[in-house]
């Protein structure tokens, strides 16, 4: 009987084995992706100044089914437009290269989490522009409505690293949420 019963597992095991593949495969490959960005963001140069504020960007990232259910995707984003920091200066060129490890929850369902490394410009007014550069992390879950479109949804924390002016430090930090769609080619 307990013979019976490993073999009676080791053969459930196999038939679902191909099948949570087949969840991973359904991922894989390119897309591109249209995203409402709104950012909760906080910089320092001489005051304090916080916000919300909002911009639109797109994202193209390849996916990899990675074994059974996993999934590694490689992209890149770009805002393409700028948002205020303060009230005298303003974020613009935002842009990140990520990697974003997931499982695949079933055959619409992606859950993941990322990693950037993520660059921007800060433009304050009487100052030269500040190039600035750091590091994200972030969740996000994206759901399939049929086999190429899909809806996305993330929250990216940017931590830029503190930047030394002529007049004192720049510091920003941005939370940022995304909703996209996207279409997988």
């Amino acid at each position: 009987m307990k013979k019976l019963l490993i073999a009676a597992a080791a053969v459930a095991a196999t038939l679902a084995a191909p099948q949570a593949f087949a969840q991973a495969k359904n991922f894989e490959g390119f897309s591109a992706i249209a995203a409402l960005n709104v950012n909760n963001n906080s910089a320092e140069l001489l005051n304090k100044s916080s916000g919300t504020r909002s911009n639109v960007g797109i994202a193209a990232q390849y996916d990899f089914s990675v074994g059974s259910a996993f999934v590694l995707g490689v992209g890149a984003s770009l805002a393409l437009n700028d948002f205020d920091i303060a009230a005298d200066g303003k974020l613009q060129n935002t842009n990140s290269l990520y990697v974003a490890p997931g499982i695949a929850v079933n055959d619409q369902t992606l859950i993941y989490g990322k990693i950037a490394s993520i660059t921007a410009k800060a433009v304050v007014t009487g100052m030269s522009n500040i190039d600035i550069s750091g590091f994200g992390y972030g969740i996000g879950a994206r759901y399939f409505s049929n086999k190429n479109v899909f809806f996305q949804g993330e929250y990216v924390f940017n931590k830029y690293d503190d930047k030394q002016t002529s007049i004192g430090t720049f510091k920003n930090q941005t939370g940022v949420l995304t909703l996209g769609v996207g279409y997988k080619f």
